[in-house]
């Protein structure tokens, strides 16, 4: 039975190392305005780190090293990479046109397109319930959008398409997990992704 108590201290981190991220994110796009180079190097950060977490847990624990078989590789991980640096690259990019509080409205949206990619890959049966959530998330994105008084299209547009490219991500990890038996050692997801 999952302990309450270590699943809020981890949503806590979770939100917070969140927020840190976008204000982060938001202020070097402004000081350093490529936000693709940023995301190369966000990639290749967290590409060095599992990779060494990896290693060092293999050592530590004496653990055999997950391994996938190519075919899994080409038609699942690298759609998972794949999307998620052009999700990171979007949204990096839109903070060149927006501010963080339409961001954080219109990015909430890619839980909208997690459920409709986890119907269509048949993780999620289709049920009415899920439909009006879709709804709702909608109309609540269009009425705190509507008339914003720093709304610029293509920077709503570009968190639009991250949040697309969020909910293939995020599906595609899944169809990753449900397959192997990651159990703690989910430090070598990431470097497979990455």
């Amino acid at each position: 039975m999952p302990n309450p108590l270590k699943t809020l201290c981890t949503v806590f981190m979770f939100y917070c190392f969140s927020i840190c991220l976008t204000f982060f994110n938001s202020r070097c796009i402004k000081v350093f305005p490529y936000p693709l180079s940023i995301t190369l190097l966000h990639m290749i950060i967290k590409f060095l780190l599992s990779w060494f977490v990896r290693c060092a847990l293999s050592w530590l624990y004496n653990c055999p090293r997950i391994e996938l078989p190519w075919a899994k590789y080409v038609r699942v991980v690298a759609v998972s990479g794949i999307s998620s640096a052009l999700d990171i690259g979007c949204s990096n990019w839109s903070f060149e046109f927006i501010t963080v509080s339409l961001y954080t409205m219109t990015k909430s949206t890619s839980v909208i397109f997690i459920v409709m990619f986890s119907v269509l890959l048949k993780q999620e049966k289709k049920q009415p319930s899920l439909a009006i959530i879709v709804v709702l998330i909608t109309c609540g994105l269009f009425m705190f959008s509507y008339e914003s008084t720093q709304f610029n299209y293509i920077g709503f547009l570009l968190v639009l398409a991250a949040s697309f490219l969020s909910g293939i991500r995020w599906s595609f990890t899944q169809l990753v997990v449900q397959g192997q038996c990651y159990g703690e050692f989910s430090y070598a997801l990431f470097f497979q992704v990455c």
